[in-house]
């Protein structure tokens, strides 16, 4: 094989590479679809400005090459809001028992203070949830309650020691 054939060849290979990666900007293989919204509520933006043929910056900027859609986002930009710090979890319970009833242990019953959205103690079964704390276990001598990350050991408090 002499230099011209083989310089034709890669002419020729080199300009169907082109060729195919034009048609492939131009129409990609695989439709792009926009996915539906789930529930964000965009703040309305103001009507585009009309763009100047003659300005490739206004063009550029009406027509966002950087986004599938073509258009400015939706959502407008709030430094401000970004700048907020995030919210903690809320603080963990401060639970205390206040006695049990054991019932020779058929049904036996705590009386628990400090459960979250609960003013005062409140009675407690085995099994029973109240706002996501779960009671456990119910023993002759201390109640196991377990919930936000947190598994409690309550003893009855003896004011007397």
């Amino acid at each position: 094989m002499n230099a011209m054939a083989t310089n034709a060849s890669l002419l020729a290979v080199g300009s169907v590479g082109i060729a195919l990666a034009v048609r492939l900007v131009a129409s990609p293989l695989v439709p792009i679809v926009l996915p539906t919204r789930v529930g964000a509520v965009a703040t309305p933006l103001p009507t585009p400005i009309a763009v100047h043929p003659d300005s490739l910056a206004a063009a550029l900027v009406a027509h966002d090459p950087f986004r599938v859609t073509r258009r400015p986002s939706n959502v407008l930009y709030d430094p401000v809001r970004l700048a907020q710090p995030a919210t903690g979890p809320p603080p963990k319970p401060v639970l205390a028992l206040v006695g049990i009833v054991w019932d020779n242990g058929l049904d036996p019953t705590a009386l628990v203070e400090g459960l979250p959205s609960v003013d005062g103690p409140r009675p407690v079964r085995r099994g029973e949830t109240i706002a996501g704390l779960r009671v456990n276990a119910i023993k002759p001598d201390r109640v196991v309650i377990t919930g936000l990350d947190t598994t409690w050991t309550l003893t009855v408090r003896e004011p007397w020691r």
